[in-house]
């Protein structure tokens, strides 16, 4: 999105139940975002969702925000909230900022927010159970990506599935990400690129050979699937990258 708000395209992510709070002191209708939600057309409780949250976050209401935000991920769970939900808002915004150079200040609070709640999502009792001996899921931008709220609505959906996963952020270093694998014992990595600068492919087929070998999985805008190493899956959505990530 601006910076916040495109970055989310790629991986297209508790308040009583209940509708979200309508936002205080401010009459702007949901259409004063341009919210491409295809599915929101068709299901109006989901057109309600988005528009309850677009509405906040114009009217820069953090509590509405926030009830909105955490309603989404209770009710439908992180994948579902993140890709009919958060996104078509955060991407929304983003083109309002495109169109006319403002709203900088409204893609800011609506991305803390989300960030906020995404990292209140718990892994349920005997979490990662499946997974003995393979090490956790290694989530990490690529070296000088700055853009790290997609992963951290993946880091999330996994937590929510009980797989454990280590969050590393933005900007990692090829060594970093490298050492972090033989230090955890991961065989599995996913990394994220916003833009075409930081989508130089040619280090994933550099990083650690364990056995089994490393399933590598990248997402996001900056990479060309067709420039990938051999070996290297991209998932085109957080659905995608969450079924990826959890295949035995």
């Amino acid at each position: 999105m601006g910076d916040a708000a495109d970055e989310e395209a790629g991986l297209g992510a508790d308040a009583p139940s209940g509708e979200p709070q309508a936002p205080r002191g401010h009459e702007a209708g949901a259409d004063d975002i341009p919210v491409d939600a295809p599915a929101a057309e068709r299901d109006a409780a989901r057109a309600a969702q988005v528009g309850g949250l677009a509405r906040a976050a114009l009217a820069m209401d953090e509590l509405a925000m926030t009830d909105a935000v955490r309603s989404a991920l209770r009710q439908d769970g992180v994948a579902a909230a993140w890709d009919q939900v958060l996104v078509p808002v955060l991407i929304g915004i983003g083109r309002k900022h495109a169109a006319t150079g403002s709203y900088v200040e409204v893609e800011h609070l609506l991305s803390a927010v989300v960030s906020r709640c995404l990292v209140t999502v718990s892994p349920p009792e005997a979490a990662g159970a499946g997974r003995q001996g393979r090490g956790p899921v290694l989530l990490a931008c690529a070296p000088d990506e700055q853009h790290s709220l997609p992963i951290l609505a993946l880091a999330a959906a996994l937590a929510e599935a009980g797989t454990p996963r280590l969050m590393l952020g933005a900007r990692v270093p090829v060594p970093a990400l490298a050492a972090a694998i033989r230090r955890a014992g991961a065989h599995t990595v996913f990394v994220w690129s916003q833009t075409a600068e930081t989508g130089d492919a040619s280090w994933l087929a550099g990083l650690p050979a364990p056995r089994p070998p490393l399933r590598v999985v990248v997402g996001g805008p900056g990479w060309d699937p067709e420039r990938l190493p051999p070996g290297t899956s991209f998932a085109a959505s957080l659905s995608e990258a969450l079924d990826a990530l959890q295949t035995p």
